[in-house]
């Protein structure tokens, strides 16, 4: 492999692997995305980097038998390089899948997997769990909750071609900025590795899991998406409840109007 193979001109390979962008990832991914990026300026080495040869890449990954989730990392890498480059045009749309439903998590099993961090002394993973499940916050926004966010308590996060309204109630804020005063965090993501990297999923799934084994969970619920699903749930309970008590009130409110002012009242 050159060190100066380029696919866009100018905006070599393995400058790009060796930028701010790639500073997050473990080794296993950077090598991935290195393979995928070399397999890809062979493959348009006599074609021109555009949109129709791009999409015509992802049909050729199709017909050779690749699965969407396979397909979908290597699109990812492309599209991390295009980004890297200031080339927008040229982002591509990840393959649609159906996703495999998440094991459902009870508060219960919650409640449990706080204790056992606290039990372990395993503060930032206790912090971790209560944030995707009290705010429901998209892992890729984890990296925007910097102290001044959570100074700020409720704010507007990017989350890829969309928003996330943040709401942090004021008992995980108070945990959070505790965290933040204890461990001398000042600028930057809260949520960092000890070398100073923003948290990545495979490693916090990882410790999810270990922290199912140690509450008693099963360990396909020690994930974000499983804690965001709990908080999606609990809110929707509590709407249908507040919705039920709405309507009960509403009625005893017609009905004492009914008997005020009703056709069959007194006059």
């Amino acid at each position: 492999m050159e060190k100066t193979a380029e696919i866009l001109p100018g905006y070599p390979i393995e400058a790009y692997l060796q930028s701010e962008e790639g500073t997050g990832w473990n080794a296993e991914t950077r090598a991935s995305y290195r393979r995928i990026l070399y397999e890809l300026q062979q493959y348009l080495a006599e074609r021109p980097p555009n949109a129709e040869t791009l999409n015509r890449w992802r049909q050729d990954l199709q017909q050779s038998g690749y699965r969407a989730p396979s397909i979908n990392i290597r699109l990812s890498a492309a599209n991390n390089y295009f980004r890297w480059c200031g080339r927008y045009d040229l982002l591509m749309h990840h393959q649609q899948t159906e996703a495999a439903p998440a094991p459902e998590l009870t508060r219960a099993e919650y409640l449990r997997l706080l204790r056992a961090a606290r039990k372990q002394g395993r503060h930032q993973l206790y912090l971790l769990v209560k944030l995707f499940a009290v705010t429901g916050v998209p892992l890729q926004c984890l990296e925007q909750i910097t102290p001044q966010v959570v100074e700020a308590g409720q704010v507007m996060l990017n989350c890829r071609s969309s928003r996330f309204a943040l709401y942090l109630p004021q008992t995980l804020r108070c945990e959070l900025l505790d965290y933040i005063r204890e461990n001398g965090i000042t600028t930057g993501p809260v949520f960092v590795t000890r070398g100073g990297h923003p948290v990545n999923r495979s490693n916090l799934c990882r410790k999810l899991q270990e922290l199912c084994r140690e509450a008693g969970i099963p360990e396909e619920k020690g994930s974000p998406r499983c804690l965001r699903n709990l908080c999606r749930t609990t809110k929707d309970t509590l709407y249908a409840n507040m919705e039920q008590q709405l309507r009960q009130m509403y009625e005893l409110l017609l009905q004492a109007e009914q008997e005020s002012a009703g056709w069959s009242g007194e006059n």
